[in-house]
């Protein structure tokens, strides 16, 4: 997201989507599922071998469920499966095991006509869908049989998704009521509980198509905000507290105007999604077919870090040298404070405003020095007692009252002192942002460029008792926005967001650039996508602010590590 999170966050907006350090998505073999006739809802058996999926008929909108062999030349030929072929046959998913297969169909429970769609007072002839099973026997399929009435309780039921333990999730109505929801049926005793809404989004958010793990650790969905009417891939985990917030699969993940069906592969870690994105050989979309997508990085960076910040919005979390005191910014626009918890063995105190925060002005993005011994922030607070809150400026944009300069407050052996403005030149001007201090004491941080009005990244350094003028790093020239750095303390790396590429319109890389001699390497894309970038006490990781409004963690090991064998 772009740093005009300034205004975002201050004036409460919500975050745009991460992304994390991944390969881009395959399209699924192509010319022979994936192809002019499309595809979608690829559910495998267990080794891997044999696929179904949907596909259109080619008559009007009928879709029927398809397979296809794999040997050592490749898939073979689609055919339709043994149990479609008469109905719209749709959304296929295989039990984990391989011993059933859900499937979604407008066939009727005991003969007559196709089931009827009604959704949103409107009646779709033909287009109901109702959930299916058809069990595994031998080498073939038995009969279709309709999932019982409690699950199947309005004709509007599709895209399931089955757990090892036969808990099924689906999207279709709670009761007979519409609005439609993402719904759990849990399985005991070989029969079906009453469905229950899995609350994952707020109400501006519409789910659909779940692809769960088979022990239920993680969900894929589709998801959409108004006013976009593009669906996006996202992913949620689940936790002793339930289900995180969705977590955006990125740009890469989520290219076209529709990214649905998803399906995990027999491996449990490989998405399978259709999406009407150019397949890149002389295709333009139009169609959806499949594609595969590895979630190992999402699976990998696991759920949203939950600390001591567990409200939207909290960010920037700085820790003390030992890691068992972390302060953070919480609230937001005029209510932003910077907040203070300490670790009691495995847990963390109840977050408390800062003795030097929660007064009139808005405080952000603490920054912790290296020995612990005091923070920089960002504080709209005038210079002077009786005076009014600063304005501020962001990328040529003026926000009255929300300005920031950098102030400092020493750790006591009581807890805090008093906050003490840091002097000219550092603080110039009144869009003074994001501090980040190094062993040293020098302080790097960001503020417009005169000439283009984007950040720059800044060094003051901190020399003969006083800080210096403060020099632009020489990779931050002012032609794209740079903020939010992150210092290592001897100075050998800088973590920062960007607007340049691979950054989008809608979305900032998290980049990291290495010192050398003559001064600054060429910045590299981390993967994420995120803001208000923190380092862990002992460096292993980083801390960023993601698209769920909430604080994730990033693996920086492998990076020091093959940067510093690649020396």
């Amino acid at each position: 997201m772009h740093r005009i999170h300034l205004l975002t966050l201050w004036l409460a907006s919500a975050l745009p989507a991460l992304a994390i350090a991944q390969d881009a998505p395959m399209l699924f073999a192509p010319g022979v599922i994936s192809g002019p006739q499309g595809a979608g809802a690829a559910a495998f058996m267990p080794d891997g071998n044999t696929v179904y999926f949907m596909r259109g008929t080619g008559q009007g909108d009928g879709l029927n469920v398809f397979e296809a062999h794999r040997s050592a030349s490749g898939w073979s030929t689609p055919r339709p499966a043994p149990f479609s072929g008469h109905w719209r046959d749709l959304d296929p998913t295989m039990a984990p095991d391989g011993s059933y297969l859900l499937f979604v169909s407008n066939r009727p429970a005991r003969g007559g006509a196709p089931v009827d769609m009604t959704y949103d007072g409107k009646r779709y002839p033909g287009r109901g869908m109702n959930l299916w099973r058809v069990d595994r026997k031998g080498d073939g399929w038995t009969a279709p049989v309709r999932l019982p009435d409690l699950v199947n309780s309005c004709p509007t039921t599709f895209a399931p998704s089955v757990t090892a333990d036969g808990g099924l999730y689906y999207i279709g109505c709670d009761g007979a009521r519409q609005p439609l929801h993402l719904m759990h049926a849990a399985y005991r005793q070989g029969r079906y509980l009453a469905p229950e809404v899995v609350k994952l989004a707020d109400a501006e958010t519409t789910i659909r198509d779940p692809a769960v793990a088979p022990d239920g650790s993680f969900l894929v969905v589709s998801q959409k905000r108004a006013p976009s009417p593009a669906y996006r891939l996202a992913i949620a985990f689940r936790t002793p507290d339930g289900w995180t917030t969705p977590q955006d699969l990125g740009d890469i993940a989520n290219q076209g105007t529709s990214n649905m069906s998803s399906q995990l592969g027999p491996d449990h870690r490989t998405l399978y999604f259709s999406s009407d994105r150019a397949t890149g050989q002389g295709g333009s979309g139009g169609n959806d077919n499949l594609w595969r997508l590895s979630l190992a990085p999402w699976i990998a960076a696991g759920p949203a870090v939950d600390a001591p910040w567990t409200l939207p919005d909290d960010a920037s979390p700085a820790f003390s040298r030992d890691g068992r005191a972390v302060v953070f910014s919480r609230g937001r626009a005029a209510t932003r404070r910077v907040y203070v918890s300490q670790r009691q063995r495995a847990l963390w105190s109840a977050p408390r405003p800062a003795p030097f925060s929660g007064q009139a002005w808005m405080d952000l993005e603490p920054a912790m020095a290296p020995d612990g011994s005091y923070l920089v922030f960002v504080s709209n607070r005038p210079a002077l007692p009786g005076g009014k809150a600063l304005d501020g400026a962001y990328e040529g944009q003026s926000a009255p009252g929300r300005g920031g300069n950098l102030w400092r407050v020493d750790r006591t052996a009581d807890g805090w002192g008093e906050p003490v403005r840091l002097p000219l030149p550092l603080n110039a001007g009144t869009s003074v942002y994001a501090p980040a201090v190094a062993a040293d004491g020098s302080v790097y941080f960001m503020q417009p460029d005169p000439a283009t009005g984007h950040f720059r990244l800044c060094r003051s350094r901190f020399a003969h008792g006083r800080y210096q003028a403060p020099e632009p790093l020489s990779f931050s020239d002012g032609r794209v926005a740079d903020y939010d750095p992150a210092i290592a303390p001897d100075q050998s790396y800088i973590v920062f967001s960007s607007d340049r590429p691979p950054s989008t319109a809608g979305s900032s890389a998290i980049f990291i650039a290495f010192a050398h001699d003559q001064g600054w390497g060429t910045p590299i894309p981390l993967g994420p996508s995120g803001i208000e970038s923190r380092l862990a006490p002992d460096l292993s990781g980083l801390y960023f602010s993601g698209p769920d409004r909430r604080i994730h963690r990033f693996a920086l090991a492998a990076w020091l590590e093959q940067h510093a064998t690649g020396r």
